[in-house]
């Protein structure tokens, strides 16, 4: 019996150094701005407060905050579905679940002042990225029409597990390994191991000569899509509703070491 409590307490052990650790944090930020719009002043104040909430939870090193999006020429709808992640030298990412502006004002000098309150989530991570974990895709234009198939190559560094997410401003999907009840012939097999330095061609599914992207609302000219490609060590599965927030909550939970991550804008045109 005192063998078997030391291994239980062993692996209890081993399992909380090797997890990821979870922090929920709420903090402010605040900026203020003359030749900015309300959104662009915004978007400076929660940034400011997601710097706050990373110092606030113990972690301050090499902070810095950029999109996690694909910049395109025209997205400023687009940009305001996506949040903002931030990556530190400690292998650190937030998500924001809330944002409460909590004060709007113009001062005597004609500056826009504004102040949040977020409710954020932060992944601290136990290891750094792995560097020899690297993948490689060939073959993405940034301009498609709505006719256009589109086609890539797919190169792994090293063996592993990929998922494929296509996110516009309406909806999420995955987009490898494909699945729909009503066209099995279309679907790809799950769990799939990509073998190391071997090159694939997308769609994997001979039935398919190509991904194509379509426009559901008449009145618009184009549509943005961002697909995100996610390679792990393991085979993790998705079970969520796709959406932004599960997506993402998704990656971050997969230990740094474990995965490398890519994205890719496409603008669909009519």
């Amino acid at each position: 019996m005192k063998n078997i409590f030391t291994i239980v307490i062993l692996l209890f052990i081993v399992l909380n150094i090797s997890a990821q650790k979870k922090i929920p944090v709420t903090a402010t930020g605040s900026y203020e701005a003359r030749d900015l719009t309300l959104e662009e002043v915004k978007k400076k104040a929660v940034e400011e407060a997601k710097r706050n909430a990373m110092i606030k939870a113990g972690i301050s090193e090499n902070v810095s905050v950029s999109d996690f999006l694909y910049t395109f020429e025209d997205n400023e709808q687009f940009k305001e579905i996506f949040q903002s992640f931030v990556s530190t030298e400690t292998g650190a990412e937030i998500m924001v679940e809330k944002v409460t502006e909590t004060n709007r004002d113009i001062n005597e000098f004609g500056n826009i002042l504004i102040e949040v309150e977020i409710e954020a989530v932060i992944f601290k991570h136990k290891k750094e990225q792995d560097i020899s974990f690297v993948f490689k895709v060939d073959g993405i234009r940034e301009f498609y029409y709505e006719n256009d198939p589109l086609n890539f190559n797919f190169l792994p560094a090293g063996e592993g597990y990929l998922k494929i997410f296509n996110i516009t401003d309406k909806m999420a999907f995955m987009l490898y390994p494909y699945y729909d009840e009503e066209n099995e012939m279309l679907n790809d097999d799950i769990g799939k191991l990509f073998a190391k330095n071997k090159k694939i061609l997308f769609p994997l599914n001979e039935n398919m000569d190509g991904y194509y992207f379509g426009i559901d609302d008449p009145k618009r000219s184009k549509e943005y899509n961002l697909l995100i490609f996610v390679f792990t060590k393991n085979d993790i599965p998705f079970m969520d509703e796709p959406n932004v927030q599960n997506i993402m909550r998704w990656i971050y939970e997969i230990p740094m070491d474990e995965r490398a991550v890519e994205q890719f804008g496409i603008i669909v045109n009519k």
